[in-house]
């Protein structure tokens, strides 16, 4: 008598079926292992540099519910992308942290095999109130926007919404949750925050691995009319900036010091 065949395993479901994709590389042939989570496109700032207010306003229209990816779909998506080689997982928005039951999401991502790091993007402001729930659902790790510890010079910068000490709240939530150590974004704007930015690194004990600086570098074409921390191209002054951060604070210089976004 024939014995019945296998089951059918479920590809998404069931990581012991074969994998359906091939590893995912890019075209210097590294494989994919990084994977950024979009959960909304609503944000509680309007940061001049990200959504401004002249074009998020009331009449803006965001993405209707429908159209919005499910978590059930986020999770099958993920794991087909954790199939394809897909090791570290980034929750972003918007602001991620306006998601209704965004822990249950965490923990469904959390308990899919192979997944190795679970991190997510906010500006920091409803930290006090989920960080506990996200560190219990599974998430490991934090990383906060904050662009200046200045209260005018934060509050301009975010859209005059929401103040400073909120975001700091947050943070000490995330450090308290054991979300810790919270890495800082810093988006620097020339004449706008980048005076700021040494009692930003000694706010938070930094060894340059901490804060990480992005500098909004402009092209030679709109240098008369940005705002941006440094002329392109930029690299040499960012450096010099760095190297004076560094050397305020008595520090080495971090692995990731800045970015520099084009």
């Amino acid at each position: 008598m024939n014995a019945p065949p296998p089951p059918l395993l479920d590809p998404v479901r069931d990581l012991r079926a074969p994998p359906l994709l091939d590893p995912v590389r890019d075209v210097r042939a590294r494989p994919l292992r990084d994977l950024r989570i979009s959960v909304t496109d609503r944000c509680n700032f309007r940061c001049t540099y990200c959504m401004p207010e002249e074009l998020f306003g009331e009449r803006y229209r965001f993405l209707p519910k429908p159209e919005i990816l499910s978590f059930e779909e986020i999770e099958r998506v993920t794991r087909l992308f954790v199939q394809a080689g897909v090791r570290k997982l980034r929750i972003t928005g918007g602001e991620p942290l306006l998601r209704q039951d965004l822990p249950s999401l965490i923990a469904r991502l959390a308990a899919i095999p192979g997944v190795e790091d679970l991190a997510l993007t906010t500006n920091g402001t409803l930290l006090p109130r989920l960080a506990q729930p996200l560190r219990d659902a599974g998430l490991r790790r934090i990383t906060v926007s904050l662009d200046s510890l200045d209260p005018a010079v934060f509050h301009a910068m975010n859209g005059g919404r929401l103040s400073v000490e909120g975001v700091l709240a947050g943070i000490e939530a995330a450090d308290a949750a054991g979300l810790g150590p919270v890495k800082i974004n810093c988006v620097v704007q020339r004449g706008v925050n980048d005076h700021t930015l040494i009692e930003m690194a000694k706010r938070n004990q930094v060894d340059l691995d901490r804060l990480q600086m992005i500098y909004l570098a402009c092209s030679a074409e709109e240098r008369d009319q940005c705002r941006c921390a440094w002329p392109y191209p930029s690299q040499i002054d960012v450096g010099e900036k760095v190297e004076g951060i560094a050397d305020a604070l008595h520090v080495g210089g971090g692995a990731h010091p800045y970015r520099e976004l084009p």
